[in-house]
């Protein structure tokens, strides 16, 4: 499956998050209202706004990953690159897959771990075991790499219980497959599955200058060969 070259595009904005739809169950007498979610959990998208394609080697790079998706038919894996805000870890410093760094020059910190039990389809509370070098505070995002869904984004939003090594967390959105005990998780390099949603557009400023702009939604197709 394709990986879109988030590190080689220096996007000004960048919003990857959990989109969320509810919709109101009626407000009481007492002026309550119950708020009923209507999308299974949420499913992650990302707008990434005004990147500077300065080189010609990038504008021919976003106009090639533009065609190979197809008009948003074909899934991709998508690298959040955010590493400034997961955890740290002791092991050795890893560049991304192709062998290159952010570009800042710095490196991922590989920062892994596995569950110590197996969870159910769309569970929102696992327990881990983990080799990090601070405590999990919440916010956290992590991969697992499920047999069928594949790659797959989860972030943090409690947790229930920790030590040195391991952890129980409540996070979202709900597991997309059923995992196994021992199964990895990926805390270094938060990614998901994904597809275009729109246009992938980068209008010349002058004839070597552009400006690429884009949007992804959670791919569920389910053709992940």
């Amino acid at each position: 499956m394709l990986v879109f070259p988030t590190w080689r595009f220096p996007f000004k904005s960048k919003d990857f998050d959990i989109d969320l739809s509810t919709i109101s169950g009626g407000v009481a007498l007492n002026g309550s209202e119950d708020m009923i979610a209507t999308d299974g959990g949420g499913s992650w998208s990302a707008d990434l706004g005004s990147a500077d394609l300065y080189t010609r080697d990038r504008v021919m790079l976003w106009r090639a990953f533009k065609s190979a998706l197809h008009g948003g038919i074909d899934p991709f894996v998508f690298p959040a690159c955010d590493a400034r805000h997961q955890p740290r870890a002791p092991s050795v410093l890893v560049p991304h897959s192709d062998g290159s760094p952010f570009s800042d020059a710095t490196l991922y910190s590989g920062a892994d771990g596995a569950l110590t039990a197996g969870a159910a389809l769309r569970a929102t509370q696992i327990a881990i075991s983990h080799s990090l070098a601070e405590p999990l505070i919440g916010g956290e995002r992590f991969t697992i790499v499920h047999a069928t869904m594949k790659d797959r984004c989860y972030q943090i939003g409690r947790i229930l219980a920790q030590d040195s090594t391991s952890a129980t967390i409540q996070f979202h959105p709900p597991l997309r497959e059923a995992t196994e005990a021992d199964t990895s998780i990926d805390f270094t390099n938060p990614r998901c599955v994904m597809h275009l949603d729109g246009a992938m557009r980068a209008p010349l400023a002058g004839p070597r200058w552009a400006t690429g702009s884009v949007r992804f939604v959670e791919d569920f197709s389910g053709s992940y060969v």
